[in-house]
């Protein structure tokens, strides 16, 4: 099995797979890790990445220009972790995070709105209702004069 690169290079591999987190994981034994290192720090060799084996595409693999890790395994086998430009953990976890921040704004812009509208409400409960349809005292007073 085999990557081929964005600048047509080549690099052997024992396997290459999406891990859970979105990462991309390549394992080989055919390279030393700062070869490894040097070839996955280059954002346009790493552009596009197509695995192939027995001259067949298995996957092919776009944008993981952010390495992450080199990863040693028993065996004298490397692992590369690479993810795709702003999809790193941290990355999401800041994009999260300035997420929360708007919609905490916004939530207080909100409530602000609500007593706003709330106050509105009871004045008119209060101060309006009670001032178009009377006090009611007046219709006591007739009430009372009537009977008399």
């Amino acid at each position: 099995m085999k990557i081929i690169f964005n600048d047509a290079t080549e690099l052997v591999v024992q396997s290459a797979s999406i891990r859970t987190d979105g990462s991309l994981l390549i394992k080989t034994i055919s390279a030393a890790e700062e070869e490894l290192r040097t070839m996955f720090q280059d954002k346009f060799k790493t552009q596009k990445m197509t695995v192939t084996e027995r001259e067949s595409t298995v996957a092919t693999y776009e944008n993981y220009t952010d390495l992450n890790a080199l990863v040693k395994y028993i065996g004298g086998i490397l692992g590369v972790v690479i993810y795709r430009e702003k999809e790193s953990p941290m990355d999401r976890i800041d994009a999260l995070e300035e997420h929360v921040d708007n919609l905490t704004e916004a939530n207080k812009s909100r409530e602000a709105e609500t007593e706003e509208l709330i106050a509105t409400v009871d004045s008119i409960l209060t101060d309006v209702l009670p001032a178009l349809l009377g006090d009611g005292t007046e219709e006591t007073d007739t009430e009372n004069t009537d009977t008399k």
